[in-house]
């Protein structure tokens, strides 16, 4: 596992893989909205198992910059946003859960979290693939723009990408709505 920590500023912005900074509860909170309709939140200790066991880069506004005060008494980051990468930080990588809160939308946040992504994967010399799921049309155009990222074609070069939906996936019912 990597020990390098990542950490970007901009303004009074953090992105940062420090584990430390994740605040479950935001994230929690930001699984169970009507904005993140993929996933639902997560029982305490399979969230942190879930986060221990990916390398997450967390979206922060730096509440210190805002209001300065005394070294002693730095406040926390506020978590604002996360994009989690599910990887072996060598050959594979699997980005999800990526979410900005939607009072922070419209601020070019999202793009810069995404760069930062970009930064990571391209720092994985023996990188075989980084993958993703995306909705058609915006949002495959935009991971094609921002990350180079681009459509599998199943059956192409013999390639078949396939799923086992677990009891708490995000799926269609037979009807082709949500399951959540």
């Amino acid at each position: 596992m990597t020990t390098t920590i990542f950490e970007r500023r901009r303004d009074h912005y953090i992105v940062s893989s420090e584990p430390s900074l994740l605040d479950p509860n935001a994230i929690n909170a930001a699984f169970g909205s009507k904005a993140m309709y993929w996933c639902t939140s997560l029982p305490s200790t399979t969230l942190q198992t879930m986060l221990k066991n990916s390398y997450c880069l967390g979206l922060y506004l730096d509440v210190a910059k805002l209001h300065p005060v005394g070294l002693a008494t730095q406040p926390k980051p506020e978590q604002i946003g996360l994009a989690r990468i599910i990887t072996d930080f060598v050959t594979f990588a699997y980005l999800t859960d990526v979410y900005v809160t939607p009072e922070e939308q419209g601020k070019g946040l999202g793009n810069w979290l995404i760069e930062c992504i970009g930064e990571v994967l391209d720092g994985m010399g023996d990188l075989r693939g980084a993958w993703l799921i995306a909705s058609e049309g915006k949002g495959d155009e935009y991971y094609r723009k921002k990350l180079g990222m681009t459509p599998l074609e199943q059956g192409k070069n013999g390639i078949c990408m396939m799923r086992r939906l677990g009891p708490t996936g995000f799926g269609y019912n037979e009807d082709d709505t949500p399951s959540h």
